[in-house]
């Protein structure tokens, strides 16, 4: 058997199993991707760790979750929570609303997807503690803020439309690429909002919803922390997790909280199901599996598939390598030179498929934004069936769209 298609069964197997045994998909990740790499692949250790483990986003998951650790300790998430429901008048319906709009606002003026880390925690805590569903309220965050960061001032914008401008379309606005995916985005939230019952959320009848729950002195320097993360990262583009360890260092030297259990407190279990599945997906990626996938939807592209099959194709790539770095610099090119056969479509259509499968597919925990919002998940949270949850859902998003885009929505 081809070793790429192995490759491929392996990848899927792990993700299967860990689901089946309720084991830690990231620590059995690290045993396949051992196995299959060094046996199989003759891979050297560097080749596995050094390159597959994600430390960008390592980094930044660290970093956020124990500035989060910090204030979930000392009280402050609690408290913003029981004050963001106090704002929604104790309607559960407003407040993934709240958290859609903020995140667009928010990634949309310049912070981009990143932003996940910071608004995620407080999202999935409001969701625990108002008996929100909680892969609801991760979606409907998510769509948010992955709708405002394909603004022309975020970094998935800035990238999708200066490449778009090179490819010298007649006419070309970017509007034309971003409404397009803002409207999918928008669409998915709104259908995971009602389908996980949206509308028949109760009012949360209790005497904290009713009343403002004041800060103590502790969480008044936590939430300056808080805020001076966004306005930094924002404001004066400062680098997202080396901030967010300058704060959260600051915040233990003046005592904001007990740093053993802000340690204790810090989502280890979440960080090495993240990295341990980037691990494999490196030893995928060098068996040949996910470019397997590639050619073979390649090879199947006609006049009615080939915007289907450019959104699948840029959601498998989008998955497993950067959207900004990698697929849309490739894909949106080759979907201009496409669309020089008239039957294949404008390259406006053909290129906004490609937008549409790179950006939708990062509410997976496969990748960056997905990975973050994970590891954002308060104690209480089942994170290995949300993680499998998050994946279907990514899933779901691209097959949604492929349809689509099949009949001709975009």
């Amino acid at each position: 058997m081809n070793i790429a298609v192995v490759s491929l069964i392996v990848f899927f197997a792990v993700i299967l199993f860990a689901a089946v045994t309720k084991k830690n998909c990231g620590v059995i990740a690290l045993v396949a991707a051992y196995v299959f790499g060094i046996f199989v692949l003759k891979m050297k250790p560097a080749e596995i760790y050094a390159k597959g483990w994600p430390m960008g986003v390592f980094f930044i998951a660290l970093s956020t979750t124990f500035l989060f650790a910090i204030a979930n300790v000392n009280g402050t998430i609690e408290a913003m929570a029981k004050n963001i429901a106090y704002f929604a008048h104790g309607s559960a319906k407003l407040l993934p609303v709240v958290f859609f709009i903020g995140g667009a606002i928010i990634s949309g003026i310049g912070a981009g997807g990143l932003v996940i880390a910071v608004i995620a925690p407080i999202a999935l805590y409001v969701a625990v503690q108002n008996k929100i569903p909680v892969l609801m309220m991760s979606v409907v965050t998510m769509g948010g803020i992955m709708a405002g960061g394909l603004s022309p001032v975020a970094i998935n914008g800035l990238v999708a439309n200066r490449i778009a401008m090179a490819q010298n379309i007649p006419g070309y606005t970017y509007i034309q690429l971003w409404a397009p995916f803002a409207i999918a985005m928008t669409v998915f939230s709104i259908a995971a909002y009602v389908l996980f019952g949206g509308l028949t959320l109760p009012r949360v009848e209790n005497a904290e919803a009713a009343t403002w729950t004041p800060f103590d002195g502790k969480q008044k320097l936590t939430l300056l922390g808080v805020t001076a993360l966004l306005v930094g990262v924002v404001g004066f583009k400062q680098d997202l997790g080396l901030l967010a360890f300058a704060i959260a260092g600051v915040l233990i030297v003046l005592g904001a909280a007990d740093q053993k259990k802000a340690f204790a407190a810090t989502p280890w279990a979440t960080l090495i199901l993240i990295c341990g599945m980037s691990v494999l997906l490196r030893v995928v990626v060098t068996a040949g599996g996910f470019k397997y996938l590639e050619e073979l939807l390649k090879a199947h592209m006609s006049a009615s598939t080939v915007r289907p099959a450019l959104i699948t194709l840029s959601g498998v790539m989008g998955a497993v390598s950067s959207g900004t770095g990698v697929v849309m610099p490739t894909l949106i090119p080759m979907a201009n030179e496409i669309a020089k056969n008239p039957e294949m479509g404008t390259a406006m259509q053909l290129i906004t498929a490609v937008i549409v499968g790179t950006n939708g597919v990062v509410i997976s925990p496969l990748s960056t934004v997905g990975a973050l919002c994970l590891a954002g998940a308060p104690e209480g949270v089942d994170r290995n069936k949300l993680y499998n949850q998050l994946i279907l859902a990514a899933v779901c998003f691209s097959v949604c769209c492929a349809a689509a885009a099949y009949f001709g929505v975009f």
